[in-house]
Order: C-alpha cells, then structure tokens, then sequence
C-alpha cells in the first residue's frame, strides 16, 4: 500500500509490510509527493530494522502464546486473579493469531473503545432492582492499556520477541478521577459492632489497627510469630512484608488461638447447609475458616443493618487516616501501608494533613478576637493604673 489520505487529518499516511512486519504511521506531510519521500525513508529504516531483528535471531510472537505465557509467569502468581479474565477480553477482541508486532494505536483504541461499553453491579434499589454503572477509567487503563502493556514489555524484555513500534501507551492512558479517602469513624465502628459477629468483629479491628489489604487480613498461623511480635504476608505484586503488633492486635490474635489449627480468623456456622459457591458444607456449631467472600458477604449485611455505608478497603483508609492524624508522620503511613513510593501515600493522604491545617488556623482564627479583647482590657487596666497628666502637672 502506498502512501493515502485518511479522514480528519490533513496529513499522508504510510503503510507497508516488510518481511511480515507492519509498518504505518502519519508522513506529517500534506503533499502526496512529499509523503512518498517520507514512505521511501521510512521503508529503508524499517528493512534495516528487519535485518537486525534476523541477525539478533529475533521471532514473531502471536498474542495467544504471549497472553499465556505472561499469566503464566506473572499473572497466576500474584493476586490480581482478575487479570486473567481481562486477557480472555483482550485475545477476544484483538484476535489470538494476531502478531504483537501487529498491535497498532488504531487496535489499542479500538480495544478501549470496546471495553469502555462495559457495566458492573452498584448494588440494588430498595426494591431489589439490580442497579448497574459505568465502568470506571481507572478499570479500563489497568484491564486494558495497562494489561496489554505489561504483556508485550515482558515479551519484549525477558522473551526476545521483536516488537519495532509498539502503541503509544501514555496517549491512550484515560483520566481518572480520584476517589475521596473514606474514614470510618468511631461512631460508625460502634454501630456496625451492634449488628456484626463477635468473630468477624474481631477481623475487621485487626483490619483498621494494621492496614492490611483483604486478601492479607485472613492468616494462617505459621505467619504468625508470638515471639517477635510480628505477623509476615506476601503483598500486592509478591513482596514479603513484616508487620510488627501492637498491644492490642497481639492480644487480639493471642485469644484465637486454638480455634482452628491452620486459620487465624474463624466463626462458628450458625446453621447447617452448603455454600453454594465453593462447595463447603456447613455444621451448625463448628467453626470454619472465614473466606473472603464469607468477610465480604458479612461485611454487606452488618454494615446495611448499622446504616453505614462503607466497603471493606475503608478499613484500611481508615487505619491510614488515623494513623496520619496522630502522628502527622506521611512517611510512617507509606510504611504502614506498605506503598513502594511515598508519592502513591501523598496522593491519597495528604488532603487529611490539609484538613487539620485547615481546623489549626480555624482554632487559630477563632482565639484572635479572645486575644484581642484581652489585650485591650490590659490597655485599659494599665491606662487606670496611670496618674492623669493634670495630677502630674499639679503643685503641692
């Protein structure tokens, strides 16, 4: 194909294979002339290009095999589960046999395009009506440019694959907007502690003292260490974390203790049935492992009955929160929380440390009329205290 005008844009366009690599772009040229100078300049680029790709021994790789390969090294062992099932969305829109070098802006905008039509639940009305929402940005940029991305950058740096011009990621990244920090307050615990099982009570205060992420919270006892007063987790994206205890979350830990011999965080089954997600038959009496859906479930109708609106993460921004306003210390928040990056804990947290300026100068606002008023009485007292300048001037 040579070079062609397209809709929209006042410039040529290039678009050629050579030795089953793609090759288009804009010319930045609105003469059909000077577009094919610019095609023929591009072309011998690209066959050198192709020339050391052979010579490096470089292959094609088709996004099916790369997909599987990435979840197999990476995406499997992390906890992002969910990843896998955007890869199937990924492969089916773009295609299994197509090649990465094949993957275009135009195909990434397509993709983005596709998955931005998506909904997800947001609850039920008071009729028991299923309620559903937009996808956010945020969603997309992680299961779309950002999946793709990491996909062909490991492709590309641990595989050997040959990718000559890969999309331009940042150009395609949508903007998100930033959810506001939701602290649990004291009053709020009160009220969800009325409505909520003593054992799942106790989860969720290990939650709010350590900051762990729910797939964090539910220990088994090996990650346990009584001794130094520690628990060990492996956090998001495989990094072992040490977390020390305090007084409380030590003696919270130390009363579960021979409830069950492998789970930390246990309840006692109300009923007799079977989940009907995982399997599990229950025994009324016997106590079983909490599970992540079980916490998540709980959470739904403690916190509904409490009239508390909240998610399981606001324990955690909870935790962040008031360990910030206690000590003021941002950095001692990053390490709470375990981010790699103290711009990650400022972006989120330091609209709290704002807040309280903002209380200090109201504080501070407040007393200046008091210290006006006092200093004025002052004057006044010291004025009467003062001989007048008649009875000064006076003669014996």
């Amino acid at each position: 194909m040579s070079v062609y005008p397209i809709k929209g844009s006042r410039y040529w366009q290039f678009d050629f294979q050579i030795s089953g690599y793609r090759f288009s772009g804009s010319t930045k040229k609105t003469c059909e002339r000077d577009a094919k100078a610019v095609e023929a300049t591009e072309k011998a680029k690209a066959r050198e290009l192709v020339k050391s790709i052979t010579v490096a021994a470089g292959e094609p790789l088709r996004l099916d095999a790369a997909c599987d390969r990435w979840w197999a090294e990476v995406g499997s062992q992390g906890a992002e589960r969910d990843m896998q099932h955007a890869l199937g969305r990924i492969r089916d829109t773009i295609g299994d046999r197509t090649f990465l070098h094949d993957i275009t802006d135009d195909t990434l905008s397509r993709l983005i395009a596709e998955r931005r039509q998506d909904r997800v639940r947001a609850g039920r009305d008071d009729n028991g009506t299923q309620l559903w929402r937009p996808i956010s940005n945020k969603r997309v940029n992680k299961t779309t440019t950002g999946l793709l991305r990491r996909v062909i950058t490991r492709a590309v740096d641990n595989w050997d694959a040959v990718v000559p011009r890969p999309p331009k990621w940042e150009k395609h990244w949508l903007k998100e907007t930033k959810r506001p920090i939701r602290e649990i307050g004291h009053a709020e615990e009160a009220a969800i502690d009325a409505e909520e099982d003593a054992d799942y009570a106790a989860l969720r205060r290990f939650a709010v003292i350590t900051g762990l992420r729910r797939g964090n919270l539910l220990l088994r006892w090996p990650q346990v260490d009584f001794e130094q007063a520690v628990v060990r987790v492996i956090t998001k994206g495989g990094v072992p974390r040490v977390i020390p205890l305090t007084k409380e979350a030590y003696a919270l830990l130390w009363s579960r203790r021979g409830h069950h011999p492998e789970a930390v965080f246990t309840f006692i089954a109300r009923r007799t049935n079977k989940n009907g997600k995982n399997g599990q038959q229950y025994i009324r009496g016997t106590r079983y492992p909490i599970t992540v859906h079980g916490f998540a479930s709980h959470w739904r109708y403690a916190t509904k009955r409490a009239g508390v609106k909240a998610r399981i993460h606001d324990l955690r921004h909870t935790a962040a929160t008031r360990t910030l306003r206690e000590t003021g210390n941002l950095r001692l928040v990053q390490k709470l929380l375990g981010h790699t990056d103290i711009k990650i804990t400022a972006e989120f947290y330091a609209d709290v440390l704002l807040e309280d300026l903002r209380e200090g100068m109201e504080r501070t606002s407040a007393a200046a009329p008091r210290i006006l008023e006092t200093e004025k009485s002052q004057d006044a007292s010291e004025t009467d205290d003062k001989p007048s300048h008649s009875l000064r001037n006076s003669k014996p």
